[in-house]
C-alpha cells in the first residue's frame, strides 16, 4: 500500500466484512464507520455486496442459534446452578431474533456510513463475457462464482472513470486484487483494513497542521511555481523611470528568478495561498535623450537637435508574487498549482541603477 492516501473513495468487499466478523460498530469496522461519518472517507456500496452480507448474516445467525441449542444439551448439568452468572445461556433464543438483531446492526451501519450506492447497470456486459471466456480477472477456476464480483468491479471501474477519481477496494480476494492491478490505476487494492485506517489517520495528522501540510505541498510544486513566475516576469510592462516621455526601454530579458521569502496567508483542507518576496535579473536597453550632445539655441531657448544614447543596463528587481495551490479532499496526490502571479504588471527601471553592459550613441 502506498505511503500517501490516494483517494477517499472506498468500496469494501464482502470478504473484508467477513474477515472482520461483521463487527460493524466496534474495532476496525467501527473506526472505519466513524471515519465515514466524519467525511474523511466516502463508502461506496452496491446491491450485490449488500445482499451478500445480508445473506451471510442470516446464515451465520441461524447457524449460531443452532450451535447454542446443541451446546445447551452438552452442558445441561449446569442448569442445576442457577446462581452461575453464565446460567442465562439456557434462556430460549430464537433464530429469528438473532437474524433480526444482526440485520438491524448492518442496516444501522449502512445508514451511517454509505456515501453512494452504485448502479450495477453501468457494468459492461461485453467486457464481463470476454473476461469470462478468457479466464481473466476476476474470473479464475471457479468461474460461475465470480460473476457477482465481475459486476461489482466493472461498475466500480466505470464509476471511477466517470468521476475521474481513484477508488480503494478493500478485500481479501486475490481475483479482485488481479482485477485492480489491471485497472490502469483507477482501482487500488488493499487487503488490510487496519493498515488502511492507519494511512487515513496519518493523512489527518498531517492536515491537523494545515500550514505545515500546505508548505510541504508548495515545496513539491516549487519547480513548477518558479517556471510559471519566470514566464510572468517576461510579460510585465517595463519603462524607464524619471526621464523624458520620449525615452524608451526595449530588448528586455528577465531571468534568474529567486524566491527570497515565503509566507502562507490563507489555508484550509483544500487550498492554500502564499505571498512571496522574489528577486530577478533584467537586462534592458534604455534609449535616452543625451542633452550633453544636443544642440541648444540660446536665442530661441530650445534645442535645435536632440541626440540620443542607448545604454544596456543590468537591473536587480525586487517585487511580490502570489501563489495559489489546491489539494482536493486534503490529499497530497491531488496537489496542483492553481495560479501564480506577479503583484506588479508595470515596473519602472532606473538606467542609473545597475552596471552598464553596453553603450551606443545615436
Amino acid at each position: 500500500m502506498a505511503e500517501e492516501l490516494e483517494s477517499r473513495f472506498v468500496l469494501v468487499d464482502t470478504s473484508m466484512y467477513e474477515s472482520k466478523n461483521y463487527q460493524f460498530h466496534q474495532y476496525a469496522l467501527g473506526r472505519f464507520k466513524e471515519l465515514c461519518n466524519e467525511h474523511k472517507l466516502y463508502l461506496l456500496m452496491n446491491s450485490v455486496i449488500e445482499n451478500e452480507v445480508r445473506s451471510h448474516l442470516v446464515n451465520k445467525g441461524h447457524e449460531a442459534a443452532k450451535h447454542i441449542k446443541d451446546f445447551k444439551k452438552t452442558i445441561k448439568i449446569l442448569r442445576n446452578l442457577p446462581d452461575l452468572k453464565h446460567h442465562g445461556i439456557f434462556e430460549e433464543l430464537q433464530k429469528t431474533t438473532v437474524e433480526k438483531m444482526l440485520l438491524d446492526k448492518f442496516q444501522d451501519y449502512l445508514d451511517e456510513a454509505v456515501y453512494e450506492n452504485l448502479n450495477l447497470d453501468t457494468a459492461k456486459i461485453s467486457s464481463i463475457v470476454t473476461k469470462y471466456f478468457n479466464n481473466l480477472p476476476p474470473f479464475s477456476d471457479g468461474k460461475k462464482n465470480e460473476f457477482p464480483d465481475a459486476f461489482i468491479l466493472e461498475s466500480l471501474l466505470a464509476w471511477s472513470k466517470d468521476k475521474k477519481t481513484q477508488v480503494y477496494v478493500l478485500s481479501t480476494d486475490g481475483d479482485m486484487e488481479s482485477f485492480c492491478n489491471e485497472s490502469d490505476g483507477w482501482l487500488i487494492y488493499a487487503n488490510d483494513l487496519d493498515k488502511f485506517i492507519s494511512l487515513v489517520l496519518n493523512n489527518e495528522t498531517e492536515l491537523a497542521d494545515i500550514s505545515k501540510f500546505a508548505e510541504k505541498q508548495f515545496n513539491t510544486l516549487l519547480k513548477k511555481i518558479e517556471e510559471t513566475l519566470e514566464e510572468s516576469i517576461n510579460e510585465i510592462e517595463y519603462t524607464t523611470i524619471g526621464y523624458d516621455i520620449d525615452d524608451e526601454v526595449d530588448d528586455i530579458n528577465a531571468y534568474d528568478l529567486q524566491i527570497l521569502e515565503k509566507n502562507i496567508i490563507k489555508a484550509d483542507r483544500e487550498y492554500a495561498e502564499f505571498s512571496l518576496a522574489i528577486k530577478y535579473t533584467v537586462d534592458a536597453w534604455h534609449r535616452l535623450t543625451d542633452y550633453d550632445r544636443s544642440i541648444w539655441d540660446p536665442e530661441d531657448k530650445k534645442y535645435l537637435f536632440t541626440a540620443q544614447t542607448s545604454r544596456k543596463v543590468l537591473h536587480e528587481v525586487h517585487c511580490k508574487a502570489y501563489v495559489w495551490i489546491e489539494f482536493e479532499d486534503g490529499l497530497a496526490v491531488n496537489t496542483f498549482l492553481s495560479e501564480a502571479n506577479i503583484e506588479d504588471s508595470y515596473i519602472e527601471l532606473d538606467p542609473d541603477d545597475g552596471p552598464e553592459l553596453d553603450h551606443r550613441e545615436h
